[in-house]
């Protein structure tokens, strides 16, 4: 008879390889770094990725990767990292990792919503005020304020905030969000028209009540996973990635809007034409809607449920066009010890095989007359805005990686009810 303790050790082992899903995010230096299989990993630069030299990284405290909503947020003015939803027993948890000092610490929270984290995209991490802003399904917007973190974790619990309802509905929604010039936008809102997002303005926490219209390709109005692209002088972000769950695209959103006046199309740091446009690159190769990314000013990375990591090298240039001819690229290494398999059910067709996925021609800009600027108001570090200009127009238009030998995440949770079935059968 199998003793009934073995019993749910195994079934406990299934059901955590089920759960975990792994992250990948930069340092300030911008090394690569895989989270979330049996081990953690630094990759190192650019510059190594054709052959990785991997370095683990400590195992004090660190995250115990149950979470099925996982984010990894860069925090780049601390060189730090915040992972929110990692562990699924108590979700309110913070985990802060210091880049520097390869270490763990753990953030206890309190006031957290019930509802905390209900995608791989549903929180932002301010650039300026190192706030996390967390949308959710039922409870509204919550703020969680780590300016007392930096680097490390605090004694003390730190208390989730309610800051408003949106002035969206968020019924069904799987929160897809990310910043760019101290701006959240919210990507695939249901009833959205085609090429908008819907906006909060950090620094007078305030909603948009009409959704910005982005210029160039229009990208669908459904959900997905969205990051920015930090930049390397370490001001706040301007550019965007949205990848949406059709895989249509690998979209680039540009937004700019200048401090005093949101009609002001001069001073960007960028053409005119660009603002609030939309440019395009290949979709990726692995077409896993539960993979997670990180940007640097440098590349554009993935990585799926399969621990299988994918790169885009330069997918925005110092002047914000994307480049052309592109492709993504797959590293020769996978993170050891994920959760699943990209082949699963949250993965749709494959892609064209690695490094041959073409980029698509980017999409056309935005006319530089002042239509063509976002109307929110905005602020940026150490400076507040004129609250006049906090409207903003209104939007009219509308692989898989079959990777390792490795079970579907279906085909884990039928191999875990076996389990049960045969225990209780030999428990009778």
């Amino acid at each position: 008879m199998l003793p009934t303790l073995a019993l749910f050790s195994i079934l406990s082992a299934l059901t955590a390889s089920v759960a975990a899903v792994p992250c990948v995010q930069f340092d300030t230096n911008w090394n690569l770094y895989a989270f979330g299989g049996s081990s953690d990993v630094k990759l190192g630069a650019n510059t190594t990725w054709a052959q990785p030299q991997t370095s683990a990284l400590s195992t004090t405290g660190r995250p115990p990767w149950t979470g099925t909503n996982s984010q990894c947020i860069q925090s780049q003015t601390n060189n730090a990292m915040y992972v929110i939803g990692a562990d699924s027993s108590d979700l309110s948890k913070i985990y802060v990792y210091n880049f520097a000092s390869d270490s763990w610490s753990t953030q206890t929270t309190s006031g957290a919503p019930s509802d905390l984290g209900n995608s791989r995209s549903s929180s932002v991490l301010d650039h300026d005020t190192n706030v996390i802003y967390t949308l959710t399904s039922k409870s509204g917007l919550y703020q969680l304020d780590l300016s007392s973190v930096t680097n490390s974790a605090s004694s003390s619990a730190l208390a989730w905030e309610a800051v408003e309802n949106s002035s969206f509905s968020v019924d069904g929604y799987s929160v897809t969000a990310t910043q760019a010039a101290n701006h959240i936008f919210y990507f695939g809102v249901p009833n959205t028209a085609a090429g908008s997002a819907n906006v909060f303005v950090v620094h007078y926490a305030y909603f948009q009540p009409d959704a910005q219209k982005f210029s160039g390709t229009a990208f669908p109005d459904t959900a997905g996973q969205a990051i920015s692209i930090p930049v390397e002088s370490n001001s706040v972000p301007y550019s965007m990635v949205f990848i949406p769950n059709d895989f249509s695209n690998t979209y680039i959103a540009t937004h700019w809007t200048d401090l005093g006046n949101y009609e002001t199309t001069t001073g960007a740091p960028f053409a005119t034409n660009l603002i609030n446009s939309t440019q395009t690159l290949a979709a990726p190769t692995s077409q896993d809607k539960t993979a997670s990314y990180a940007a640097s000013p440098y590349d554009l990375v993935q990585i799926d449920s399969a621990g299988d990591i994918y790169y885009y090298p330069t997918p925005v240039n110092s002047d914000y066009t994307v480049s052309s001819g592109g492709s993504w690229q797959k590293l020769s290494y996978s993170l050891p010890g994920t959760g699943g398999s990209s082949s699963s059910s949250n993965s749709t067709s494959s892609a064209s095989p690695s490094g041959s996925a073409s980029a698509s021609a980017s999409g056309s800009a935005a006319s530089g007359s002042a239509a063509g600027a976002s109307k929110t108001a905005s602020g940026s570090a150490g400076a507040s805005a004129s609250k006049s200009g906090a409207s903003a127009s209104a939007s009219a238009s509308s692989t898989s990686s079959a990777g390792r030998a490795s079970v579907a995440r279906g085909d884990f949770i039928g191999l875990a009810l076996g389990v049960i079935a045969v225990g209780a059968s030999m428990l009778l």
